[in-house]
């Protein structure tokens, strides 16, 4: 595959795959995958799933006295952020490790039938075949558009959102669906053709946590640390406890805000919180409700807001953990 050019473009169609009759299959090693795709795998703007799934499940991991993630190709993953995919599909399935790089995926309850979770999303699989390695995708607030999804398994597929980077499955856990990570939130979906847009919204209520509870995440923040080798273009993490927080409420203040009013880039911003004790990075995704917010702030600002957290991987580079905070909702305070 040619590299993707960095102008927005239509992505390509991809071509209709049946799910596979399987219920378990040891998946290959994605490494290798992606090692054998490193030459064709473009930065930014339009992917399809047969380049992006060996990259996003290339990662392995650690299970000693001190738990690590290694992730390859780290400089073509630190690049992507508001990304665009195509491929299948699929049922869903689920992930277990089964050594420190190899993967086993069956399929889901019901023979991989979608079904919504505890906060309102729907978590979808992205891919070219069934029970090889997908790119995980989370639409916001989708129970009206479970249906769709449920009948069309199989279909051609392109997606739109945030490519999110977070340890809260990474496959420590026996029951974890592991993945390090996922296109979330969901910003479009094109089905057979058919295009649907989607705001960024806020979540059901009980799914949304806090900086402290239930688990002190600056605690954990402090403790993970990264290092990064140029020669073999890899991260290795260590230090982290192998579960995250999905949607987080702070309280804090907003400034440096940049609209980026003449990019397609996210909005950015620096955020200060007595919780966090770190100034933080924020983000705001181009059309959303959270940067019509931040653009009506006018200027520095003492707010609360609904966050996910996001590994910042271009930090990683350069041997810094750090944590930036892409924007849900706004409310000056």
């Amino acid at each position: 595959m040619a590299r993707a050019k960095q102008a927005r473009k239509k992505p390509p169609k991809a071509t209709k795959a049946s799910a596979g009759k399987q219920s378990r299959k040891k998946a290959p090693k994605a490494g290798k995958a992606a090692t054998a795709a490193h030459a064709d795998s473009p930065t930014s703007g339009v992917l399809t799933a047969d380049v992006l799934a060996p990259l996003v499940n290339g990662y392995s991991v650690g299970r000693g006295s001190e738990k690590s993630i290694i992730v390859p190709n780290a400089s073509q993953l630190a690049t992507l952020q508001d990304v665009t995919v195509s491929g299948t599909l699929l049922k869903k399935q689920l992930v277990r490790l089964t050594g420190s790089d190899q993967r086993e995926a069956r399929l889901a309850a019901n023979n991989g039938a979608y079904t919504i979770e505890g906060d309102g999303d729907l978590h979808f699989d992205l891919g070219t075949e069934q029970l090889q390695p997908h790119v995980p995708c989370e639409l916001q607030n989708a129970r009206d558009w479970l249906a769709r999804f449920k009948n069309n398994v199989g279909a051609s597929i392109t997606v739109s959102g945030f490519f999110r980077c977070l340890f809260e499955h990474p496959g420590f856990r026996s029951n974890d669906d592991a993945h390090i990570f996922e296109i979330h939130p969901v910003r479009a979906v094109s089905i057979d053709g058919q295009m649907q847009a989607f705001d960024v919204d806020i979540p059901d209520q009980p799914s949304i946590h806090t900086w402290t509870s239930p688990h002190p995440l600056q605690d954990q923040d402090n403790r993970t640390q990264v290092q990064y080798d140029s020669g073999s273009d890899t991260l290795t993490f260590t230090g982290m406890d192998g579960q995250d927080e999905n949607y987080v409420s702070v309280t804090g203040r907003i400034s440096g805000i940049d609209l980026k009013q003449d990019s397609d880039a996210p909005a950015t911003f620096t955020f200060d919180s007595q919780d966090i004790g770190t100034p933080l990075q924020g983000l705001c995704l181009k059309g959303t409700s959270a940067a019509q917010q931040l653009a009506a702030l006018g200027g520095d600002t003492n707010v609360q807001m609904i966050v996910l957290r996001n590994i910042d991987l271009s930090q990683a580079l350069n041997n810094v953990y750090a944590i930036n905070l892409l924007a849900i909702d706004i409310k000056a305070q």
